[in-house]
């Protein structure tokens, strides 16, 4: 074991809505990292804007201390979910910018990273979110390094796409104290057989899933996800792929049970869902970012999908 440990104390930060399965992967894991080395070194408390239950995205409350008993933890996770965009809290600003200026170290898990981005926290660093969050927080913070990675760690500041990607961001802290014997016995412990760093990226289009089952249809997939702001015609597509027009209808046929024109388009229009909710751009903007002629062209095909307007789907609850 080495024996310089920099990050045993950790203070969880619960946003409404936060990701149970996150924060229980990274808590977890301190909890077997204890079990391992035999001690008690690693210890976490559970804190938020104000002390009492905060509710996750599954409804589930946890129970959480105040900012300010916290002032002794090292390490600080703010913990997201699926609103963790329009989090606005001045007090919660004003601690996370206090504790950076002691050189704490300070990050995200999964959506957290809107809360600590709006912070100016991730300023001159890498960061990453999950992947569904992708377009709007690249649309929100332009100006910031965001990768497509499921963690990032660059000097005092973290971030990872939530998910069981928080297990993988623990079991990066704990090589700083850690051998790695021991880090491999902890990770067999959640059946986790290959431990992710920064260079494991996110699968943020559907076709990595495809591309043991067929690798025409996995790249067919990935053409489309980079190409959703300025679609390009199906016959394109599968010119570059070398095969027919039709060839190509067969396997989305076959795989996805649509054709490829219906499916490119389901792309574009999930897209312009996650903006809708997690951006103030208008639909008209959202339309053209998202490969749709105006509004109206977009919302003609909203309405088919989601059974809503998108004004609608951007105030539903």
């Amino acid at each position: 074991m080495k024996s310089d440990q920099a990050h045993s104390s950790y203070g969880f930060l619960l946003i409404p809505g936060f990701s149970m399965v996150a924060l229980s992967c990274a808590i977890d894991a301190l909890r077997a990292a204890n079990i391992e080395t035999g001690t008690s070194d690693y210890s976490w408390s559970i804190i938020s804007e104000n002390e009492g239950p905060v509710l996750s995205s599954s409804g589930i409350g946890i129970q959480c201390k105040s900012l300010e008993e916290l002032e002794h933890v090292e390490t600080i996770a703010v913990c997201g979910g699926d609103s963790s965009h329009s989090f606005l809290s001045m007090q919660i600003e004003h601690w996370l910018k206090m504790q950076a200026r002691k050189s704490k170290m300070i990050g995200a898990i999964s959506d957290g990273s809107f809360v600590v981005a709006a912070c100016g926290l991730f300023n001159n660093c890498r960061s990453t979110i999950h992947w569904k969050c992708q377009s709007a927080y690249r649309e929100r913070f332009p100006d910031l390094d965001i990768r497509a990675s499921i963690l990032e760690v660059d000097g005092n500041r973290f971030s990872c796409a939530g998910g069981t990607s928080s297990l993988d961001l623990m079991l990066n802290f704990f090589s700083e104290s850690l051998n790695a014997d021991a880090i491999g016995r902890i990770a067999e412990n959640f059946f986790h057989d290959k431990i992710r760093d920064d260079k494991q990226l996110q699968p943020i289009t559907s076709g990595y899933r495809y591309a043991e089952r067929n690798t025409t249809l996995s790249k067919a997939l990935v053409i489309m996800a980079s190409q959703l702001e300025t679609p390009i015609p199906i016959i394109k597509i599968a010119e570059q792929l070398s095969i027919s027009h039709r060839q190509l209808d067969r396997l989305f046929a076959r795989y996805l049970g649509k054709s490829p024109l219906l499916y490119y388009r389901e792309m574009r229009l999930d897209r312009a869902a996650g903006l809708l909710r997690q951006t103030d751009l208008s639909v008209n903007e959202i339309a053209l970012g998202c490969g749709f002629q105006s509004s109206s062209h977009l919302s003609k095909y909203f309405k088919t999908r989601y059974k809503s307007k998108p004004l609608q789907h951007r105030f539903a609850k």
